[in-house]
């Protein structure tokens, strides 16, 4: 099962399909301001719903399709 954090970060991801670990916290924190990006990030990508990737040397994270599919049967 999904954390709140976790949902929110995939919300998130799958409006605006890419992000960088700073904007993911600037989105979330929001919502939730006592949260570990990297943990949080750690678990969704060890649960295959997120995949770090290096467009530009920076790392961002995009949602996968098992992401995608979970966060749907999430909101339904």
């Amino acid at each position: 099962m999904l954390s709140d954090v976790e949902k929110a970060v995939l919300k998130k991801l799958s409006e605006s399909h890419l992000a960088t670990k700073h904007e993911l916290k600037k989105m979330i924190s929001k919502d939730h301001s006592n949260f570990d990006v990297d943990l949080v990030t750690k678990r969704l990508l060890e649960k295959n719903l997120l995949k770090a990737i290096n467009p530009v040397g920076s790392t961002c994270y995009i949602i996968t399709q098992k992401g995608t599919r979970m966060l749907r049967e999430i909101d339904n």
